[in-house]
């Protein structure tokens, strides 16, 4: 993988914003529309291990970049109180047709409503306008190092200057940071209380001096993310640039990434037993067998319950419930979409054979990709989370360990709960 130094003009094409606030329905016929071309791309990319920038072109055009953006900035008002429903569906229906892009949509889209949710009035001034019209934000939370083995630890701080902050850090998996105006920088300020109490977001423009991407992305799947590491070097951050108040994300913001994750599986999951499901109907020996029809209707069964848990869940969100409560909900949810993402398309080569692993067929790539992407937090520490609540030892969404917020061992916070989006 080289990091890419001449998408500027894809990258530079008009972005569309919603000037009428969307219903779902219009937001999943444009994704609909876009589809068949990323999905068609994807084989491309991955041998490449090439960014998706066509993609993110015609997203932006499509006014996609600016789903969780407020509407009084041209946004679609998604993944906001009330407007959690319409956000997982169009982060379904877009794993559905290319897992890669829609994850990197994921991304910049919950760093862009970070920003919005966080910001004071006049940082919204200055940075809503100038995503609403195509500035891409990546969100950079994970300290591993690809080449190093051992454990995680968030250390990244603000050292306070005169008119600023300086920020030496290294981050790894910085998905969209190859294509991104601004890096949305998960650190925390100076102090002796747990990181995640003194955490907020610094918003770095790529091109700062002192800002290094890394040619260090060669991975299993998810390989068209291009999630490198980046390196700060004592880069230079104005205070207008820190976004938030230290420990805000904990107290402040009932939002997670649980279920858009899950929603993302669930769509991926969705697209692979689709795939078997076609080209089982087209063999007569497989569609005549039993024994197929039986694995394929538990595999059916299997997406119908994370698809209802997943709506269930993003009903009560919508509903204002308790956040706590519906995060619990929010991890069930995960448990079942990260079983159906790995399952489906294991289980899809017993039920199609050995022509099923040649590349023209797209089984061996949503395998790897799903088994890359939920590593994002090891389903053992989620579902180990739900035990201690089952013996009651209660349950937070912020304050526990999980995929959303970093938690504390010690007096370090570990990585293993890697604060991302």
């Amino acid at each position: 993988m080289t990091i890419p130094t001449e998408a500027t003009s894809i990258e530079s094409s008009g972005a569309g914003s919603w000037t009428e606030v969307p219903d779902v329905a219009e937001v999943l016929s444009r994704i609909d529309a876009l589809g068949p071309r990323w999905r068609e791309r994807a084989r491309k990319l991955d041998e490449a291990v090439e960014y998706p920038y066509e993609n993110f072109a015609e997203a932006k055009a499509a006014g996609l970049h600016a789903l969780t953006l407020p509407t009084k900035y041209g946004g679609a008002g998604f993944w906001l109180p009330g407007r959690y429903s319409p956000w997982y569906q169009a982060l379904e229906r877009l794993a559905w047709w290319e897992t890669n892009t829609a994850q990197l949509l994921q991304v910049h889209n919950h760093a862009a409503g970070i920003i919005a949710w966080h910001s004071t009035p006049e940082q919204r001034e200055r940075f809503l306008p100038e995503i609403a019209d195509g500035a891409i934000c990546a969100s950079l939370g994970s300290e591993a190092h690809l080449y190093e083995n051992g454990a995680e630890v968030l250390e990244a701080e603000l050292i306070k200057v005169n008119g600023g902050y300086r920020l030496t850090a290294r981050k790894g998996f910085a998905s969209v940071a190859v294509a991104a105006k601004y890096l949305m920088v998960w650190c925390a300020v100076e102090g002796d209380a747990p990181y995640a109490g003194r955490m907020l977001f610094a918003v770095v423009d790529v091109d700062s001096d002192g800002v290094e991407l890394l040619d260090d992305w060669q991975m299993l799947g998810m390989r068209s993310t291009i999630s490198c590491g980046v390196k700060f070097n004592d880069v230079f951050v104005p205070d207008s640039h820190v976004v938030g108040k230290p420990g805000g994300w904990v107290t402040e913001d009932p939002r997670t990434f649980s279920c858009a994750y899950a929603s993302n599986h669930l769509g991926s999951a969705q697209a692979a037993f689709d795939f078997l499901a076609g080209y089982i109907s087209n063999r007569p020996d497989l569609c005549d067998s039993e024994v197929v029809r039986v694995k394929l209707g538990q595999m059916d069964a299997r997406l119908f319950a994370t698809r209802a848990c997943l709506q269930a869940t993003a009903k009560r969100l919508d509903q204002g419930d308790d956040p706590d409560e519906c995060e619990a909900d929010a991890v069930r949810t995960m448990h079942l979409a990260k079983d159906a993402v790995l399952t489906i398309p294991y289980q899809g080569f017993d039920l199609v054979g050995a022509r099923a692993c040649h590349e023209r067929y797209p089984l061996g790539q949503m395998m790897r990709d799903a088994r890359t992407f939920t590593l994002h937090f090891s389903d053992d520490l989620y579902v180990e989370r739900l035990a201690q609540l089952a013996l009651g030892n209660g349950f937070s969404a912020k304050g526990g360990r999980g995929g959303s917020t970093p938690f504390e061992v010690g007096s370090g916070a570990s990585g293993q709960a890697t604060a991302g989006a």
